[in-house]
Parts: structure tokens; C-alpha cells; sequence
């Protein structure tokens, strides 16, 4: 019998207050890839902190390769060939592709100088080993994300990694990308014998790369069954206790009066001649392959970006959009893609980060008063259901789900009636996906909202979409009904049409 890669035998580990870890044993053998999951809290990060040697386990051990490792620390984990890839990816901005890939290990010559030429050739034949077609001399600062965790990558394979751990590695790829991750994943793991860990919210990516699966709720091992083996809908019942077959919450499409009009949106390389419309109350969800223009489209609308022509209408009124302060005035909100760098305040409170742009919702004269917006964040922490101690904790603290209602509540605080959402679940757990489902659609019933949504996630485009607009190259290829829709009548548009 093979000798597994990796063993965690009966792991515990507590915080003041929280036992995070309780009794966790899985195995990954040599050569394959095995899931993760579990709602938020669930324990996969500590767990993964533990493989890394960055947490000393309470109880219980680590075997790599056959070997016991006594007091893993993150040197030794790296020595025996463990590598982990955050979601929040830890480089230096400011060194390039090269740098990081050899970060703390640069070739040297013979008189001991960085070797830049071999560290160049070098990093270009690990990149061309795996697919990835990027400059080695690039500043990391001027790569997309999906390149950077590329790199990661790379780097973890220079270092000749025999377990790799990819924490939401599709939180920030795009379809294109996140095939050519997977080819690389079955290489590395077929001809190389490199063996995975993948964690991630996307239960649909594990039947397309996974040979098992280890589901963790409150910190406890729940079953670790051969993928083929499982169903979408039990893994669902395993991660939250509960049945959640009905994720997407019914509702009727509106027949109303047009609230957004978008007609002939130009810009140069980029988008064109887009023209669609949104109802009152009504769901329109954007798609297609990554640069596509989706996330193009919304910051358009919401005047983040520029235009060169084209015209936008919000209830029949011709909008002149200098920036998103205007269209806030106008009733336009934009919720972005990236919540943590661009949408959230992380280390200001949950009461700063609602009110923080309608101060006029809180100023007494011309001072702003605290217990006011206090208030002011408590009633929508009870309306959204925000889960949080209290409004003075630091968004930072907060679930990925919770940061995105906090942002959403800012919007709706500023009496915003046209909601832009860019990737509304992207690295939330399921029961939180829920949430904000029920969220997006109570405010299109309750306040009559209207919401454009982009999402790399066909199934909640369809769920939840009372029509999609498909876009392929800066173009609008398709308007399709939502109900009834196919994943590949969606796909077909934005590849092929």
C-alpha cells in the first residue's frame, strides 16, 4: 500500500474562549487532490495554519511523507516541501516576478551577487513548466491578481513542494483562468506526483479536480468520502447541519416601469455599444469569460470609470456621471469587486464603515454625533441581519459574508435604489451565500431596488437572474430570460457568438 503524503492525526488546538480544533484526522495521498470545506468558522483556516507550522497544535500530530514532524515550524513545513497559498496573498508589491518566486533564495554568482540573468531564465522556466505565460522582470504590483497567485504557484513548485494547499484559489480567476489551473493542478499531481489540498466555497469545483473531500463544521471532521461518492446537496447538509436545497429564493419577476436605461456605453478597447435595461425590482445579472467587460460595464454605469460615448438614463433623466458621488445622488450604488481594498474601511468600525458616506444621516449642526451613528448602524445590523458583537467592531473582524452586507448597508444608507453588484458571494460560505440571496431579493420586493449583478457562478447567475446579459469580448452577445436558462445556452453566447 502507498505511503499516504500526508497524515493529521487527532488535532486540537484552542484560543481563549474557542476550541477551534477538535479531534481532526484526514489523509492525502501521493498524487491527488483533496477538498476542503466548511462554512466560515468551520476551522479550515486554523487547520491549514497547522499544516504550515504556523500554529502549534494542542494535541495531536503531522506526518509528512512517513516522517513525524515535532514542533513544525513554517521553516521546517517549507524544508519538507509543504507550501500554502493564501487567498489574501502575502509578496512584495514592489520586487518582480523573479524576486518573488526566489524571495529569500536568489541565485548568486561566483563572487556571491544576485545572479539576475539566472534568476530570470529561471523563474521563466518554472512559469513555462506550468503554462503561465508572464514576464519574470514584471513588478508584481503590475500583474493582475490571478497572475500573482500564478506566481505563487511557480514559486511553490521552484521549491519543489510535494504537498500544495490553494485556499479559494478561483476567488479571483476567471473562467479561461481557472481551466488553465486546473490542467496545471492534474500535470502536477499525474506526472509529478505533487499532491493538493483545495479549499473552496465553489462545491462544483471539487467533482471537476478533486479525488476526496473532508467537510469540517464547528471545528470538528464531519466525513472525508471519494468525491464520487458524494452529492452536491449532501455536502451542503454535511457544512451547515441542514437541508438548504432550496438556495435560491423564489420570486416572480416584475412587470414595471424601466428604472435604468443604458444605451450605446463606448469606451475605447474596452466596451462596445452596450444597451440594456433594469426594471423596477427587478434582478439583471451580467456574465462571461474573465475580461469580458462585466466589471467594465458596472463601474461605467456607476461613473468609477470613464466613458467615451453613450448615454445613461435612471428613471427617464439623463445622468452626466463625473464620478460615483453622483451617481449616489442620483440612486446609484456600487457594490466592487474587491470588498477589502476597495469597498470597506477594514481596521474602522462597522458603524464608520455604514455611514461613513451619508454623514449628512448623522451631523448634528456641523459636528457629526456618535450616538447617532450608532443608531444609524444598529438598525441596519438588525435589518440585514449583520452579525457582529456590535457596531464599534472593526469590519477586519468580520466574516467575508458580514463585510458584504456592511457594504451593502452603506449603499442603502445613502439611499441608493439601483444596486451595482460585482461578485456578491465571491468567497463567502454557503449558508452566507443564502443570505445575501435573501437579502438581494427582499430589497427588490420591499423597496421596489433594482439590482445589476456580475458573477463568475452560472448557477447563482440563473438562480437568482430574472434575465442575463452575456457579454463576449466588450460586447453584449446575448439577453436571455433567466428562467428556463442553461449553463451552456450562457456559455455558448460568451465563447462562441
Amino acid at each position: 500500500m502507498t505511503m499516504p503524503m500526508l497524515e493529521m492525526v487527532g488535532i486540537h488546538k484552542r484560543f481563549p474562549g474557542v476550541y477551534a480544533l477538535k479531534d481532526v484526522s484526514f489523509t492525502v495521498d501521493k498524487g491527488t487532490v483533496h477538498g476542503v470545506v466548511g462554512e466560515n468558522g468551520a476551522g479550515k483556516s486554523t487547520l491549514m495554519r497547522v499544516l504550515a507550522g504556523a500554529f502549534l497544535a494542542d494535541e495531536g500530530h503531522v506526518i509528512i511523507g512517513g516522517e513525524t514532524i515535532i514542533a513544525p515550524t513554517p521553516e521546517k513545513m517549507l524544508q519538507l516541501g509543504v507550501a500554502v497559498i493564501y487567498q489574501e496573498l502575502a509578496q512584495a508589491q514592489h520586487l518582480t516576478v523573479a524576486e518573488n518566486i526566489f524571495l529569500g533564495r536568489m541565485p548568486t554568482n561566483r563572487l556571491g551577487m544576485v545572479d539576475w540573468r539566472r534568476a530570470n531564465s529561471e523563474a521563466t522556466a518554472a512559469l513555462e513548466k506550468l503554462g503561465f505565460n508572464i514576464d519574470p522582470m514584471a513588478r508584481i504590483d503590475t500583474i493582475s491578481v490571478a497572475q500573482r497567485q500564478m506566481v505563487e504557484i511557480a514559486k511553490a513548485i521552484a521549491r519543489n513542494a510535494r504537498l500544495v494547499v490553494l485556499d479559494e484559489p478561483s476567488a479571483v480567476l476567471g473562467e479561461q483562468e481557472l481551466r488553465l489551473l486546473f490542467e496545471t493542478i492534474r500535470r502536477l499531481s499525474r506526472e509529478e506526483g505533487v499532491s493538493f489540498i483545495y479549499i473552496t466555497h465553489r462545491l462544483k469545483e471539487l467533482y471537476e479536480i478533486c479525488h476526496s473531500v473532508t467537510v469540517l463544521r464547528d471545528g470538528q471532521v464531519i466525513a472525508t468520502t471519494p468525491i464520487r461518492q458524494t452529492s452536491t446537496a449532501g455536502l451542503i447538509k454535511q457544512m451547515v447541519g441542514r437541508d438548504l436545497s432550496d438556495i435560491f429564493p423564489k420570486r416572480v419577476p416584475p412587470k414595471s416601469d424601466i428604472r435604468l436605461s443604458v444605451r450605446n456605453l463606448q469606451r475605447a478597447g474596452i466596451l462596445r455599444d452596450i444597451s440594456f435595461d433594469v426594471r423596477r425590482g427587478e434582478i439583471v445579472g451580467i456574465c462571461g469569460l474573465a475580461g469580458s467587460g462585466r466589471t467594465e460595464v458596472l463601474r461605467a454605469i456607476a461613473g468609477a470609470d470613464r466613458i467615451d460615448a453613450g448615454e445613461i438614463h435612471v428613471d427617464g433623466k439623463h445622468l452626466r456621471l463625473d464620478g460615483p458621488r453622483k451617481a449616489l445622488i442620483h440612486g446609484v450604488g456600487l457594490l466592487p469587486e474587491d470588498r477589502k481594498t476597495e469597498g470597506l474601511f477594514l481596521d474602522q468600525s462597522v458603524a464608520f464603515n455604514i455611514t461613513i458616506s451619508a454623514l449628512r444621516t448623522i451631523r448634528s449642526g456641523v459636528a457629526l454625533n456618535a450616538r447617532r451613528e450608532v443608531q444609524v448602524a444598529e438598525r441596519y445590523i438588525r435589518q440585514m441581519k449583520i452579525k457582529t458583537p456590535g457596531p464599534g467592531t472593526r469590519v477586519r473582524n468580520l466574516s467575508g459574508g458580514n463585510q458584504q452586507k456592511c457594504g451593502l448597508a452603506r449603499q442603502l444608507n445613502c439611499g441608493a435604489q439601483i444596486l451595482l453588484v460585482d461578485e456578491p458571494t465571491r468567497g463567502v460560505d454557503v449558508a452566507a451565500k443564502r443570505e445575501i440571496y435573501d437579502l438581494l431579493v427582499d430589497l427588490t420586493a420591499s423597496r421596489g431596488s433594482s439590482v445589476l449583478m456580475v458573477s463568475s457562478e452560472l448557477p447563482e447567475i440563473i438562480g437568482l437572474c430574472d434575465r442575463i446579459v452575456v457579454m463576449r469580448q466588450g460586447a453584449i452577445s446575448a439577453v436571455l430570460e433567466g428562467h428556463g436558462c442553461t449553463e451552456e445556452s450562457i456559455m455558448s453566447h460568451a465563447v462562441w457568438h
